[in-house]
């Protein structure tokens, strides 16, 4: 008689049914939520010390928020093209 082989004991347990992403979608509306209201705040604050305070525009008190607005404002055209992407 032959007796059973003994399981593998290096094999991964399965997890059925397996979600790779359970809140992508809530994750990804989220984040582009709070990509836009940083993109819009520092903008503002960018034309705020260069209107209102008068700083300089190449002053870093305008110049590192405005680098900020825009690469705040770069992330969420990338996300909102990567969502169109999605839906193909």
């Amino acid at each position: 008689m032959t007796q059973p082989a003994p399981p593998d004991p290096l094999r991964p347990r399965s997890r059925l049914p397996f979600e790779p992403k359970p809140f992508g979608g809530a994750l990804r509306s989220g984040a582009v939520v709070v990509y836009a209201l940083l993109a819009l705040g520092l903008g503002g604050l960018a034309v705020y010390m260069a209107l209102a305070v008068g700083h300089p525009w190449t002053s870093g008190y305008v110049a590192a928020p405005g680098i900020g607005a825009l690469w705040f404002g770069l992330r969420l055209m990338m996300i909102l093209g990567s969502r169109s992407n999605d839906a193909r």
